[in-house]
Formats: C-alpha cells, sequence, structure tokens
C-alpha cells in the first residue's frame, strides 16, 4: 500500500496533467478534500506544490503579487 504523501502527490501530478489554467493551493485543496475527505488541507497543499515545482513539472507564477498560482512547466523551463 502506498503511503498518503505518494497518493496525495499522485493525485496532484494528474490534476496538473489535466487541469486548465492556474493551479492555486486552493484547487489543491479542493482535490484533496474530495479525494481524501475534509480536514486540514492548506499546509499539505503548499508542501505538495512546492515538492512539484521541485521536481520540475510546475513553475510559480507571481505576475500577481497578490496571489500566488502555479502551471504547468514547459520543456525549457517555462509556464504554458
Amino acid at each position: 500500500m502506498r503511503n498518503p504523501t505518494d497518493a496525495r502527490l499522485t493525485a496532484l501530478r494528474n490534476l496538473v496533467r489535466e487541469h486548465q489554467g492556474p493551479i492555486t493551493t486552493r484547487v489543491v485543496q479542493n482535490l484533496y478534500g474530495q479525494t481524501f475527505g475534509a480536514g486540514q488541507w492548506q499546509g499539505k497543499a503548499r508542501q505538495d506544490l512546492a515538492q512539484l515545482v521541485g521536481e520540475g513539472l510546475l513553475v510559480v507564477d507571481d505576475s500577481d503579487p497578490g496571489r500566488r498560482c502555479f502551471r504547468l512547466a514547459q520543456r525549457n523551463g517555462t509556464s504554458q
């Protein structure tokens, strides 16, 4: 059986590949709530998004200083 972190990251990677547009912490919290049940998901969502940035799957889009979101990285390291 997979551990909870692997299960969350797998669900998030699937979301990233299918989601159109920016991915926010709120989008990830909603995914986790629907997939794994109610809970306090904000910290885990932020942690997992940072993990995917570190892996190079996502890039941070901080073009709006009041809103942090993430986008699927292209091969050259820029966002789509």
